[in-house]
């Protein structure tokens, strides 16, 4: 079974980029363009086969109904994902995490010092 993928973006030209390159590599890729979108998804999981929790989430943090680090904290917060990597993927060079905050992503990659077959390749890495 090939490794899920959850993509928050809301350029539909960058998702498809993604989309379309991280399918070629044989992963499986859910696209939501909005926060709301994908914190349902989430609220909805459960453990069975049927709802595939995701390997690795990749999330933007500017999306038109709220904030990605908003988004990560609700994954933070539930049980059933809590534990996914969650790559913050930014064009934001000065993103800063507080640190008494428990709520961070994995990683920060800047949108604009990758290609798409960087962030495939990232990702395999981190799903070895």
């Amino acid at each position: 079974m090939n490794k899920l993928i959850f993509l928050i973006e809301d350029d539909t030209a960058i998702a498809d980029v993604y989309k379309i390159i991280m399918e070629k590599s044989n992963f499986d890729v859910d696209i939501f363009g909005s926060g709301k979108e994908v914190i349902k998804v989430i609220k909805k999981l459960n453990n069975t086969k049927k709802d595939k929790k995701p390997d690795i989430i990749l999330l933007d943090l500017i999306l038109p109904d709220m904030n990605g680090i908003d988004i990560l904290r609700e994954i933070r917060n539930n049980d059933l994902v809590k534990d996914v990597k969650v790559f913050i993927l930014t064009n934001q060079e000065d993103v800063r995490f507080n640190d008494s905050d428990s709520i961070k992503p994995d990683k920060v990659i800047i949108k604009a010092n990758i290609t798409p077959t960087d962030l495939v390749n990232i990702v395999k890495e981190e799903l070895k």
